[in-house]
């Protein structure tokens, strides 16, 4: 009796085992990806995953938030925070980053935006050490335009905002200071 036991079990277990091998299971959920999640382009997603890690390993820095949300294929949001342990402050940076098949169609791109009231800050690659790092080379195509908003000498009313163009890679970004 006990041998028809152990036999109906190992049966059963095969059965649940080659059902779940041939994917004949189903759970509730739809399992179909969508447009947000399917064709990420890969360069950008990498990119801002090694981003994460750059910044994660910097040990002067300690993050409170790190979120990307997809806008589509081609851009990203990423919103963080952190607190730099030297000087005590909390800062928070909101990014938009956008990726285009050419350094040449960032380049159109980035020349159509209104930079009125920006100047540009540098166009000294070696200052792209995050991009180089993830990279494994300095961009050969950066410009970096700032415009700061506000009151340096009143955190709570002063933000930064940056326009990057990392070879392809567009970055707006805008940050401020939050204690």
């Amino acid at each position: 009796m006990q041998f028809k036991s152990i036999t109906a079990i190992t049966v059963l277990l095969l059965v649940v085992a080659s059902l779940l091998v041939a994917g004949c299971t189903s759970s509730t959920t739809n399992q179909t990806p969508t447009l947000s999640t399917a064709t990420h382009d890969a360069f950008l997603e990498n990119y801002l995953a090694g981003i994460k890690n750059v910044s994660y390993a910097d040990k002067g820095l300690s993050y409170k938030a790190w979120e990307v949300t997809w806008i589509n294929n081609t851009s990203a949001r990423l919103e963080d925070t952190s607190l730099n342990k030297t000087t005590n402050t909390t800062v928070n940076e909101v990014a938009t980053f956008t990726i285009f098949p050419t350094a040449q169609d960032a380049t159109n791109y980035l020349n159509t935006l209104n930079k009125t009231a920006y100047s540009l800050a540098s166009t000294d690659a070696s200052s792209a050490k995050g991009y180089q790092n993830v990279t494994g080379h300095a961009p050969q195509v950066y410009k970096a335009y700032q415009w700061n908003e506000g009151n340096p000498l009143n955190l709570s009313e002063f933000k930064v905002h940056a326009i990057i163009q990392y070879d392809n890679i567009v970055k707006i970004a805008t940050g401020k200071i939050l204690s």
